[in-house]
């Protein structure tokens, strides 16, 4: 079985890239997912089917009660292929927790997003959902962004910018032919449902995701004091981001 784990923080499109990675197969040519339940999602039939888990290996009294099952799940369905996802966390701790699990994973795959647009996604989700902008960004949660960002090219494991992932064609056919996916680009335009869809447009684009500008979000958010704070605050990993996301 083709087990791949997504390392990402919250807010980075990570969603949206293992959705688009699990149609990247031969024959499949549009979006077509089935949810089977909250966090487990298939592609395909019976005679080849492709599985997404959306965060399983985090537990606790917020996280589905059925998660610990996935193992006894992936045996008994089989599947030929699956994708984990793991985010809210360092690529150490990442790392540790897949080599604790029961599935032999491919080079693990870290997806980043630049640092203006993803506290402005941050910020805009916290105004939309009337959250306390602190418990969805603040120092923890820049830390641990920072982590993924400072390990760029250090760890053995292979890095996906989202922001050339949603811009560049070109770029996703080299990711898939660098992790072993046949290109197809399908479900590319679909809106990724996860955390109410888009912090900015909600649903609005749920099928013509391409329409939407992810690459300048923080433009509608940047005089918020909130913001301002942050990229004062933060002018380190901001630098940092910028020199990745040139």
């Amino acid at each position: 079985m083709k087990a791949d784990f997504i390392i990402s923080m919250h807010r980075t499109g990570h969603h949206a890239v293992a959705i688009w990675l699990l149609h990247q197969k031969q024959g499949i040519t549009d979006f077509s997912i089935t949810t089977l339940t909250s966090w487990l999602f298939a592609v395909g039939d019976d005679s080849e089917l492709f599985m997404y888990a959306n965060n399983p290996l985090k537990t606790g009294p917020n996280e589905h009660p059925d998660k610990p099952k996935l193992p006894l799940i992936i045996n008994d369905i089989q599947p030929e292929g699956l994708i984990v996802s793991h985010e809210q966390d360092t690529i150490q701790n990442s790392l540790e927790k897949a080599g604790q699990s029961p599935y032999s994973f491919n080079k693990p795959i870290v997806v980043i997003r630049d640092f203006r647009n993803w506290v402005a996604s941050c910020l805009k989700m916290a105004l939309r959902d009337n959250k306390i902008i602190e418990d969805v960004i603040n120092n923890d949660r820049v830390s641990e962004y920072r982590n993924h960002l400072i390990n760029y090219s250090k760890f053995d494991c292979y890095y996906i910018l989202f922001n050339d992932w949603a811009s560049n064609k070109a770029y996703r056919e080299v990711i898939c032919n660098d992790l072993g996916y046949v290109f197809t680009d399908a479900a590319k335009d679909q809106l990724s449902i996860f955390g109410g869809g888009s912090s900015f447009d909600g649903m609005q684009y749920l099928k013509t995701a391409s329409q939407m500008d992810v690459n300048n979000r923080y433009k509608e958010v940047e005089t918020h004091p909130y913001f301002e704070m942050m990229m004062s605050k933060h002018e380190e990993v901001l630098k940092l981001s910028d020199t990745i996301f040139q």
